[in-house]
């Protein structure tokens, strides 16, 4: 198959780097635009408008459209333009072994157990009093788009928001972080560990969310160790799901009882069941490494 460009590492970091750049722009106003349209309301006060429970669908909606443009389009463009072919350079293999789903299914149920007592630990971390106020600033502002965005009433407001809130993401920020810039970073530095943890931090960073950065992190490592050992798009894409998804059902079903969703949108884990559920995901790794005759985080993609 005819390549464009050869590329090193570097020029592929910094055409992706580009590219997202561009992505987010266009994500944003185009996103935001039909919304616009449809609805009927100024550009201007789009932000504010969709933040009403009301509008729910439409703030699903653009989201999830703002992300295929944000992550899909540098994913997609750079996978067509280097070697190979273009599905496969974006991590869209045949998964091996079919006995790795239930591992993976079991690795995000002790995941949801390592993230509620990450959340405790981050509490826990001094701050000053400026940082802390503008993190919790945010983090209110997070929860609320948050509970805006997964307002449902019925079971067809559920389906769409699995489908906006979910499934969507989960396949375009897997193939963007783990089957793109996971394998970038690799490339360039020729340590796994660090294209894992590296790919992990920024994957945390771009949600903008202090307290919530350490268990994004966590997620992104697993993410990445799950793909680095799979070789495929497909089961970290399941974990991603599960773990949206699981959050999106729970608030769906204590949906009449705002006490019950506030209580589970601030409520945390004890630390110590960090490291019964981090005992938990090295074992599950170790299995799931086990599945496939050529992983090892020794070697390289």
């Amino acid at each position: 198959m005819y390549q464009l460009f050869d590329m090193r590492p570097p020029m592929r970091m910094a055409l992706f780097l580009g590219l997202t750049g561009i992505g987010m722009i266009l994500g944003a106003l185009i996103s935001f635009s039909i919304v616009s349209a449809i609805l009927h309301i100024p550009f201007a006060e789009m932000q504010k408008v969709i933040m009403q429970p009301e509008y729910a669908s439409m703030a699903q909606f653009a989201n999830a459209l703002a992300s295929i443009i944000a992550f899909g389009l540098p994913s997609i463009v750079l996978a067509i333009l280097v070697k190979g072919n273009w599905m496969v350079n974006m991590g869209f293999a045949p998964m091996k072994s079919y006995q790795s789903v239930g591992i993976v299914i079991l690795i995000a149920l002790t995941g949801l157990v390592l993230s509620g007592a990450l959340g405790s630990l981050t509490e826990k971390i001094p701050i000053p009093t400026n940082f802390k106020n503008w993190a919790e600033g945010l983090e209110a502002q997070y929860k609320k788009a948050m509970l805006s965005m997964t307002h449902m009433s019925s079971l067809k407001d559920l389906a769409f928001a699995l489908l906006a809130v979910a499934i969507i993401p989960s396949i375009i920020e897997e193939v963007y972080f783990r089957g793109t810039l996971q394998k970038i970073v690799l490339d360039l530095t020729g340590k796994p560990y660090a294209a894992i943890i590296l790919t992990a931090i920024f994957f945390s960073a771009i949600h903008f969310s202090f307290y919530g950065f350490l268990s994004r992190m966590a997620l992104g490592m697993v993410l990445g160790y799950v793909y680095h050992y799979s070789k495929t798009i497909w089961l970290p894409v399941l974990l991603h799901f599960l773990n949206n998804g699981i959050a999106v059902v729970i608030l769906y079903s204590i949906r009449h009882n705002p006490a019950s969703v506030e209580k589970m949108m601030d409520d945390n884990l004890p630390i110590y069941w960090g490291i019964i559920a981090m005992a938990g995901i090295y074992y599950l790794l170790k299995q799931l490494k086990n599945n496939y005759s050529n992983a090892g985080l020794e070697k390289s993609f």
